[in-house]
């Protein structure tokens, strides 16, 4: 499982201090569109013509080449990229191309939209295939190229989204890349819904209809869990109906209302996370994720001074280090052939009601020697000094807030396979605690 910077400050012309700080924060996978300029088909400038300094018609290769070329020199790797998006808008709802397409009579100029259409599709095909075709060359494995529809087209997604999919399957096959659908969501006069693949179901549909129709697994899913905060999803259900079509999550916080890209665990009201972590976490850990978990905090990056963000990278990193704990939480207690523990408190008792019978410990221990020789949660407690003895296949997990403190005390002692418990979205809450403490 890789932890990916999303790319939040590094530009693609002059991307050198841009990765640099990614790579002294500790990033070694970076996350970026290759999306390219479209014609104007629709005539959105008509009254204001963009200047010839605003059209950007280089190939994919031309315009990113200095930002993978910076990238593979510092060793970071691209895995994940952004492909091309142009919508197909309804153009009268839309003050500065509803003329274009409206006829005398007031009515919509249907073949003049239908022929408008024809060449944006035409020209998002192509991109694409270039894109695609860019990312085989350079090793990207994943890339998201959203659907094509827009207004115009409600209720035929699916069959729009299909010939345009199947068209890049044989590109995307040739140069090793899988195609990465998306959950979306659609602004409805300021209201914002759900959108394509935004239900779990339809989106394991799709993806399971165009990789039996291209003869090969071409296609995955990529999460956005603030899409799903934004849609009011319950994400672990989306996680658990999707399970190994999820190839990329993206971790970013809102507030359930506006489409913003906050450092995760940083939107809340009173002291209550508003995005659901917890079904997250549980949920990636149920289908035993291993995939791209991308760190996507942009809106928070551009709200700072410069000079504290190469700060603000470390604790992205940092944070979706933690999460990536938190996921493999049990991968990682299936690495040792024997485990024991360190503390005989509450982490103690959170771990032999949620893990003991499926990991049982060797034992526990504890510093305090009052505590030496008897029991708890079933467990010996025993002196520390006896931990010298374990075969060197055996891992000690922390149980203890202080765990900075016992791992000093552990590494003087010569221990290794130092691990730390703490399991903070565990598969059963634990009350217990609180029943004894009440009685």
């Amino acid at each position: 499982m890789n932890v990916v910077c999303h790319n939040m400050m590094v530009n693609f012309e002059r991307p050198a201090q841009g990765i640099r700080d990614l790579k002294k924060a500790g990033f070694a996978c970076l996350a970026t569109g290759i999306g390219v300029w479209a014609p104007d088909f629709y005539g959105w400038h008509k009254d204001k013509p963009i200047k010839p300094r605003q059209i950007d018609l280089k190939s994919v290769a031309e315009r990113y080449g200095a930002l993978f070329a910076e990238c593979q020199q510092n060793g970071i790797r691209i895995p994940f990229v952004y492909g091309p998006s142009y919508g197909m808008p309804d153009p009268s709802k839309y003050r500065g191309i509803r003329a274009n397409f409206i006829k005398a009579d007031g009515s919509a100029d249907e073949a003049a939209l239908e022929a408008v259409e024809e060449k944006q599709a035409a020209f998002v095909e192509k991109a694409a295939k270039e894109c695609i075709a860019f990312c085989g060359a350079n090793g990207v494995r994943y890339i998201h190229i959203p659907p094509v529809t827009g207004e115009r087209t409600a209720g035929r997604e699916w069959e729009i989204n299909q010939g345009f999919y199947m068209s890049l399957a044989a590109k995307a096959e040739e140069g090793g890349v899988k195609i990465l659908l998306q959950n979306t969501y659609r602004d409805v006069n300021g209201h914002l819904v759900r959108g394509i693949c935004s239900n779990p179901f339809e989106a394991a549909e799709w993806i399971d209809r165009l990789n039996e129709e291209a003869g090969e697994e071409v296609f995955g899913f990529c999460l956005d869990v603030g899409v799903c905060s934004l849609c009011g999803s319950d994400i672990h259900e989306f996680i658990v109906t999707l399970a190994d079509r999820i190839k990329a999550v993206i971790l970013r916080d809102c507030d359930g209302q506006h489409d913003q890209s906050l450092m995760p665990f940083s939107c809340v009201h009173r002291e209550e996370s508003l995005t659901d972590w917890m079904g997250v976490i549980r949920g990636l850990r149920d289908i035993d994720f291993d995939g791209e978990l991308i760190v996507n905090c942009w809106n928070t990056v551009h709200a700072v001074s410069h000079l504290l963000r190469p700060t603000l990278f470390r604790f992205a990193r940092e944070t979706g280090e933690y999460i990536r704990w938190q996921i493999q939480l049990e991968q990682n207690l299936k690495k040792y052939k024997s485990i024991v523990l360190f503390g005989a408190g509450n982490m103690c008792r959170n771990y032999m009601k949620n893990y003991g019978k499926k990991y049982p410990p060797l034992f526990t221990c504890d510093n305090n020697p009052k505590l030496w020789g008897s029991e708890f949660e079933g467990l010996a407690v025993r002196n520390p000094e006896e931990l010298k003895t374990l075969p060197e296949d055996c891992g000690v997990y922390i149980c203890n807030m202080y765990y900075r403190e016992i791992e000093t005390q552990l590494r003087e002692m010569g221990i290794k396979n130092i691990e730390y418990f703490n399991d903070e979205y565990m598969p059963t809450l634990y009350f217990d605690r609180f029943e004894r403490e009440e009685e």
